[in-house]
C-alpha cells in the first residue's frame, strides 16, 4: 500500500497551488514572509487530515476539501507567526522569523495577512456549520494565545490549564481540520463525530511530543533551539510532571525569571528525572485512544490515519 505522502501527492500539488496563488510575492513585504513561510514547508498535518476526511464524503465536493485544506495550512502558519512573536523567537524551521528580521509590526501584519487570506479560500464554500466551526475555531485559537501569554512564567498553574492550553494550541486545529474535510464534502455525522475523537487525542499527542522534544529533540531537525519553551517560561507538561513531585525543584520554578544559571539548573533536574518519561506515557495514551476511535473507519482511509499515528508515536520511542 502507497504511504499517506504518496496517496495524497497529486492532491497536496493542488493545495500548493492554491496557496501559491493567494500568497504569490508581488513586491509588498507581507507577501514575500507569508509566501517565504510556506515554501519553508512543515508536517503539513492539518491539510493531512482535510484530505483524508474529505475522501470519505462526496466526490464533486472535493474542490471544496482542497480549498479547506490550504485554508487550515495558512491559518496554522499564522498562530506560528504570532507564537513567534509571543516567544521572542530568532528562529522558526531553521531561518529567522518575521519578528527577529522585521520586527513587531511587520510580524503583526504577516500574521494577519495569512489569516485573512485563510478566510478568503473558504468564503466560496456553502455550509453554515463549516463557516460557524472556523469562526469558533479562529477565536478560541486568538483565546488560546491570550492565555499562554498570561501564564508565562507563572510557577502555580494547574495541569487542567496547560491541557486546556495545548487543547486551543493543537488539538483544536486538529480537530477543525477534521470538521472541514467532513463538512466539505458532506461526511455523515456519526463518522464526523469518531474522527473527532481521534483528532481530540492525536491533537493532545501531538503536542505533548513537542513539548518532550524541546528537551530531548535535535535542534536541526526542532527548526528552533533546545529548552527554549522554558527559557520564555512556558512550563510544559514535563515541568508540571516534575514540580509536583519534587519540593526542591518546585522553589527553583518558583524563583526562576529566566536567567540562565536558573535555567540551566532547571533543564538539568528534569534530564536527570523521569519527568519526560512520565510525559511520554501520557502522550502514548492519546495515541492508543485515538487507534481505538477509528476501528470501525472504511479502508484505506483508516490504515492512514493509523500510520499517522504510529508516526507520531515513534518520533520519541
Amino acid at each position: 500500500m502507497k504511504t499517506v505522502k504518496q496517496y495524497l501527492a497529486s492532491d497536496f500539488e493542488a493545495v500548493t497551488g492554491l496557496i501559491k496563488e493567494h500568497l504569490d510575492p508581488n513586491e509588498v513585504l507581507v507577501n514575500e514572509k507569508s509566501y517565504e513561510l510556506f515554501i519553508a514547508g512543515g508536517k503539513k498535518i492539518r491539510p493531512t487530515f482535510t484530505l483524508l476526511v474529505g475522501k470519505l464524503g462526496e466526490d464533486d465536493k472535493f474542490p471544496d476539501v482542497l480549498r479547506a485544506s490550504a485554508s487550515l495550512e495558512l491559518i496554522h502558519m499564522s498562530s506560528l507567526v504570532h507564537d513567534d512573536i509571543i516567544d521572542n523567537s530568532e528562529l522558526r524551521r531553521g531561518k529567522s522569523t518575521v519578528y527577529y528580521e522585521h520586527g513587531y509590526l511587520q510580524a503583526v501584519n504577516t500574521g494577519n495577512y495569512l489569516l485573512s487570506t485563510s478566510l478568503s479560500l473558504v468564503s466560496t464554500i456553502e455550509h453554515h456549520g463549516l463557516h460557524e466551526s472556523f469562526s469558533k475555531a479562529i477565536r478560541e485559537i486568538i483565546d488560546g494565545e491570550l492565555f499562554q501569554l498570561d501564564h508565562q512564567f507563572n510557577a502555580h498553574q494547574t495541569m487542567d490549564d496547560y491541557y486546556r492550553k495545548i487543547y486551543r494550541k493543537t488539538a483544536l486545529l486538529i480537530e477543525l481540520s477534521i470538521k472541514m474535510g467532513a463538512y466539505a464534502s458532506n461526511v455523515d455525522q456519526k463518522t464526523l463525530d469518531v474522527l473527532l475523537d481521534y483528532g481530540y487525542h492525536i491533537g493532545m499527542s501531538f503536542q505533548i511530543v513537542d513539548d518532550c522534544l524541546d528537551f530531548i529533540g535535535n535542534e536541526e531537525t526542532l527548526g528552533k533551539p533546545k529548552f527554549s519553551d522554558l527559557e520564555n517560561g512556558h512550563y510544559t507538561l514535563p515541568v508540571l510532571i516534575l514540580r509536583d513531585e519534587d519540593p526542591d525543584f518546585r522553589r527553583q520554578l518558583e524563583s526562576f525569571d529566566g536567567g540562565k544559571a536558573q535555567l540551566d539548573g532547571l533543564i538539568d533536574a528534569l534530564l536527570h528525572s523521569d519527568a519526560i518519561d512520565q510525559a511520554i506515557a501520557v502522550s502514548n495514551s492519546h495515541i492508543r485512544k485515538a487507534l481505538e476511535a477509528i476501528e470501525g473507519i472504511e479502508e484505506p482511509i483508516r490504515a492512514y490515519l493509523q500510520e499517522i499515528a504510529e508516526k507520531l508515536s515513534n518520533r520519541l520511542n
